[in-house]
C-alpha cells in the first residue's frame, strides 16, 4: 500500500491510500487470495514482444472511473477453431464486445478496388493493441520519408522517438495493423488486415484508406481489451500531444460514444486538473466504467480456452483505508476500485483499491514517507 498527493476533480488537495490484492479464481468463479501478492505498479511497463503497455502505474492518487482490464487471449468457443467469433467482456452493467476474426489478405480487382479475403481458420488471437486496427502506413513513408527526421541533429542529448512522430503513423494505435493513408494496388496486396474489430464499425473494402494523413479520425477506433497505451490517442492528448488533423466538420467519434470530450483536438481546449484526471484512466475505450464496490459478477465470453463463458465473482471484501488526517489523527476515506485487471489464461485477479481525503496542500514524496496510514480487511 502506498499514500500519494494530488488533486481532486473539484481540484482540492486530497491524500489518497492505495492497495492492491491478488486472487486467484476458482473453477466455480470464487476468488481467493494468492499467497504470493503482486506489488502496486510504480511505472509503466511495456511488453518486450509487441511494444504495448503491459502494465500501467497503480499510483495515481485519482481516477474518473474503474479501469477494467482484460488481458490473455480471444478463445475459439468449445477449443474448436473456426475463422471468426465474438468475445464479450461484461461487468457492472457495461459490456464491450470484439469480432475476433483469422488472418485476411487484401487484393485488388482487374479495376484496382480492393478485395478481402474470408479470414482463416484461428484457434486464439491476442488481445493487445498489435492485433487491434492501427499501425503505420509503411509504404506511404517509405515513398515520401518522416519529415520529422530531419530534425534529428538538432535533438543532441534528446531521448524523442521522431519515427513515431512520422504523420503516416495512426495515432490512434502505432502498434496495430491496417491502416492506409493511401489506397492503391500496390498497398491493398502488402496490407495486413487486424484480427480485433467493433462489430459496430468495421473495416470493409470502400473503408481501407484515409485519404490524408489529417483525417485519420474517419477510419476506426481500435478494439481491445488490454490497456490503453500512452502513445495512443486519446490517451497522449491528456499529455498535451495533439495529433495534426485536417478540419473535421463531424464530431469526434470517441466524443459520440462518451469516450473522450468535444474538442480534444484543439489544442488547450481542457483544464489542466480534467486533463491529468483523463490520463490516469488507463483502460481500453469502453472499459472505464462507472467505480466497482466488489461483489460484482463479471462475464468473460470466449476469453479462455476450455470456459466458453466465464463467471467471475468479484470479492466482496472491501477494505478499510485511512488517510493521514494530521496532527496524530487518521481520516477516514470511502474506497472505491481503481483498477480490475484479469489474467483469465491464468486464472489471476488483481484489484487495485482507492481511499481519498481531503488534504491542507500538496506533500513532498519525503514528506508522504513518514505521513501514518490504515488499511484493514473485512
Amino acid at each position: 500500500m502506498r499514500q500519494v498527493s494530488g488533486k481532486d476533480p473539484e481540484g482540492c488537495h486530497i491524500l489518497s491510500v492505495l492497495a492492491k490484492r491478488t486472487y486467484r479464481v476458482r473453477t466455480d468463479g470464487h476468488c481467493e487470495l494468492t499467497e504470493e501478492q503482486q506489488p502496486l505498479c510504480e511505472e509503466p511497463q511495456d511488453d518486450d514482444k509487441t511494444g504495448c503497455l503491459a502494465m500501467d502505474c497503480d499510483l495515481y492518487p485519482f481516477k474518473l472511473a474503474t479501469d477494467v482490464v482484460v488481458r490473455g487471449n480471444a478463445w475459439a468457443p468449445n477449443q474448436l477453431p473456426r475463422s471468426k467469433f465474438t468475445s464479450r467482456v461484461s461487468v457492472g452493467g457495461c459490456q464491450k464486445s470484439l469480432l475476433v476474426m483469422g488472418n485476411r489478405k487484401c487484393t485488388s480487382s482487374a479495376t484496382g478496388r480492393p478485395v478481402i479475403s474470408e479470414p482463416e481458420v484461428i484457434e486464439k488471437v491476442p488481445l493487445d493493441l498489435s492485433r487491434a486496427y492501427g499501425g503505420r502506413d509503411r509504404l506511404m513513408e517509405q515513398r515520401n520519408g518522416n519529415p520529422f527526421l530531419a530534425l534529428q541533429p538538432y535533438l543532441v542529448g534528446h531521448q524523442w522517438d521522431l519515427n513515431a512522430a512520422s504523420p503516416y503513423v495512426y495515432p490512434r494505435n502505432p502498434f496495430g495493423t491496417g491502416y492506409l493513408i493511401e489506397g492503391t494496388r500496390e498497398s491493398f496486396e502488402q496490407l495486413a488486415l487486424p484480427n480485433l474489430e467493433d462489430p459496430a464499425d468495421l473495416l470493409g473494402p470502400d473503408r481501407l484508406s484515409a485519404g490524408h494523413p489529417g483525417m485519420w479520425m474517419r477510419m476506426p477506433i481500435p478494439h481491445s481489451t488490454d490497456w490503453l497505451d500512452y502513445r495512443c490517442f486519446p490517451r497522449h492528448a491528456y499529455l498535451g500531444i495533439i495529433p495534426y488533423s485536417e478540419p473535421f466538420n463531424e464530431e469526434l467519434p470517441e466524443s459520440v460514444r462518451g469516450f473522450a470530450p468535444n474538442g480534444l483536438l484543439d489544442d488547450g481546449n481542457m483544464p489542466d486538473d480534467l486533463i491529468s484526471l483523463r490520463l490516469a484512466s488507463g483502460a481500453s475505450l469502453g472499459l472505464q466504467i462507472p467505480f466497482l464496490q466488489g461483489g460484482e459478477i463479471v462475464e468473460l465470453q470466449n476469453l479462455h480456452a476450455s470456459q466458453s463463458l466465464m463467471r467471475i465473482r468479484l470479492p466482496k471484501e472491501r477494505p478499510l483505508i485511512w488517510t493521514d488526517g494530521r496532527k496524530g489523527k487518521l481520516a477516514g476515506t470511502n474506497p472505491v476500485i481503481h483498477s480490475l485487471i484479469i489474467e483469465p489464461d491464468a486464472a489471476i485477479l488483481n484489484i487495485v483499491w482507492r481511499g481519498s481525503s481531503q488534504a491542507l496542500r500538496p506533500y513532498l514524496p519525503e514528506e508522504l514517507e513518514k505521513m501514518p496510514l490504515k488499511v484493514e480487511w473485512n
